[in-house]
């Protein structure tokens, strides 16, 4: 029976594929997670076996405990040269400059743009469908999800959502909003994409809220926030989803001062006010300005207009805002941020200076939060359009 036994083994490991022959697995593993993340679509074409361990959870575990784990940035961009493509990884773009000025191309097209920051590489994600201007981009539970944002032919706001599985490389067609919206709050919390007020095809500012949940490719209805909020921000903090700012129908471009957090354990709305000063400052001066949320539950912005430029973090109702660091040299309006290395860094985006007083194409920065220091991140002019929104993934 012993010997039965053993050359039963023998055979169930003469049939076991090994990840690379002639090296014991735990070695191959280690190889195999060192392998940059945009090599992993050509890994996953290798082998039944090879493709398992890519697009297991427990792989991309193992990249962050051997310090192999890389920062991407997805941002939604408008495009200064055309593209096409029909698949969901993220492809380094020829050289060729199309006939778009190095603004943006016109009309705008708009496309999903990554900088790996590990590699200090620019990518565009090849899409089978143009992206939707102004849609929001998060990363939830290894997924990108894009929401919301105008048809690009219809100039309408939709409520469609695309979902891309970072690991596979695959892009679905997720549940839609129940509403259209577009220039809404959103963000990622407690492993749901959370969505708050906008404007519909009417251009009427919204109360309404709700919630999705990734796995379940399901829409819930949430509480309507206190009051319409149009074009507020959505940010992460302290563990609740924050509509910071934005303006009322009649108060067409008046940024309002007050937030609300959604306390998802109570179901209910919280207003605070005071919170977002620079619209104090003349009412549209809360346009210019970016909210993220960053390690430990806080709250930063990255302000280029009115009277406030650099970057504060929110200190708690009825203490405001403290300073954190200035602006980088060179970044003028139009921020656009979002969290990497688990918060303790920030990447921005945002227009530069170019010549006298002039606005330039968009450059990236990286901010470190522990030295307050800011890192220039070398900028392709086919990258250097306007950026709506981003979001930062650890693989």
């Amino acid at each position: 029976m012993k010997e039965k036994r053993g050359r039963e083994r023998e055979r169930e490991e003469e049939g076991r594929q090994v990840l690379i022959p002639g090296l014991p697995d735990d070695i191959a593993l280690d190889c195999l997670a060192r392998v940059p993340h945009r090599f992993h679509s050509g890994l996953r074409l290798v082998c039944c076996g090879w493709r398992d361990l890519v697009t297991a959870p427990c792989f991309y575990q193992h990249r962050e405990r051997t310090g192999a784990a890389e920062d991407l940035i997805f941002l939604v961009q408008a495009l200064v040269e055309k593209g096409s493509g029909d698949g969901g990884e993220a492809k380094e773009e020829d050289d060729e400059e199309n006939d778009c000025s190095a603004a943006v191309c016109s009309p705008p097209i708009y496309g999903l743009s990554m900088y790996n920051a590990t590699e200090g590489s620019w990518h565009r994600v090849v899409m089978a469908e143009t992206v939707p201007l102004f849609a929001h981009v998060v990363a939830v539970g290894g997924k990108l999800v894009m929401v919301g944002g105008w048809d690009p032919v219809t100039l309408e706001p939709v409520a469609e959502v695309r979902v891309l599985d970072l690991a596979r490389g695959e892009w679905r067609r997720g549940a839609a909003m129940t509403a259209a919206r577009s220039f809404f709050a959103c963000a990622a919390v407690a492993g749901r994409v959370y969505v708050a007020g906008g404007h519909d095809a009417g251009k009427n500012a919204l109360r309404e809220a709700e919630a999705y949940d990734t796995a379940a490719d399901q829409w819930a209805a949430i509480p309507a926030m206190g009051e319409e909020r149009d074009e507020c921000k959505g940010v992460a903090a302290g563990g609740q989803f924050w509509a910071v700012s934005g303006y009322r129908m009649e108060e067409q471009g008046m940024f309002g001062g007050a937030a609300e957090r959604y306390d998802a354990a109570a179901g209910e709305w919280r207003r605070e006010e005071g919170v977002w000063e620079a619209a104090a400052e003349g009412g549209s001066g809360g346009g210019d300005a970016a909210c993220v949320g960053v390690a430990g539950g806080r709250m930063w912005s990255v302000e280029c207009g009115g009277g406030r430029r650099g970057v504060r973090e929110y200190a708690g109702s009825g203490r405001g805002w403290k300073e954190v660091a200035p602006l980088p040299e060179g970044a003028m309006s139009r921020p656009c941020a979002a969290a990497m290395g688990g918060g303790e860094r920030v990447f921005l985006m945002a227009a530069a200076t170019s010549g006298e007083n002039g606005t330039g194409p968009h450059r990236g920065w990286i901010l470190e939060a522990g030295s307050a220091t800011w890192a220039r991140v070398e900028t392709p002019v086919r990258f250097s359009g306007f950026a709506y929104s981003a979001a930062g993934v650890r693989l």
